[in-house]
């Protein structure tokens, strides 16, 4: 993993997760960033882990799964550019959910959830927003998860 790259409001504009945000948002989001960049095969995080950042994919592909017993990992599906991940660093206790590993070389927008959370507490438009978006990707990756786990138990 590295981490030099230079975001710019231009590079989050492109990006779906952020539409509808204005312009002094997306500043203020801007301030809470970094760019990391990921190798094929580098787990981003594990289960369980305790998270300190939101994230959004710029570029590549991520798997994502849950660990079972006996080292067992299960596939729930990929994470696709523009879309957020590792929502749980915003909400207590702040654990993973899951593992992200990379299969496909990714850069990766982290975000300061604990700045994050000061932002939504203080701005209740941006907090409405924010927690609209990331209570959507709850429910897809729900909606996704159930189906990766009916097919797992027809196999």
């Amino acid at each position: 993993m590295s981490e030099n790259t230079k975001l710019t409001i231009e590079d989050l504009k492109k990006i779906r997760f952020l539409e509808g945000y204005t312009e002094e948002q997306l500043k203020i989001i801007l301030q809470m960033c970094t760019m990391k960049e990921f190798k094929v095969k580098d787990i981003l995080f594990e289960q369980y882990d305790e998270l300190k950042d939101v994230a959004i994919l710029l570029e590549g592909t991520l798997s994502l799964g849950i660990s079972l017993a006996h080292e067992k990992r299960i596939h729930l599906g990929t994470i696709d550019e523009g879309q957020l991940f590792s929502w749980s660093a915003v909400f207590s206790p702040y654990i993973s959910t899951a593992w992200v590993m990379a299969i496909t070389p990714a850069k990766v927008i982290s975000i300061d959830a604990r700045k994050l959370n000061k932002e939504i507490e203080k701005d209740c438009d941006f907090g409405f927003k924010t927690m609209a978006k990331i209570a959507q990707t709850i429910s897809h990756r729900l909606s996704d998860t159930r189906f990766q786990l009916m097919n797992q138990l027809i196999l």
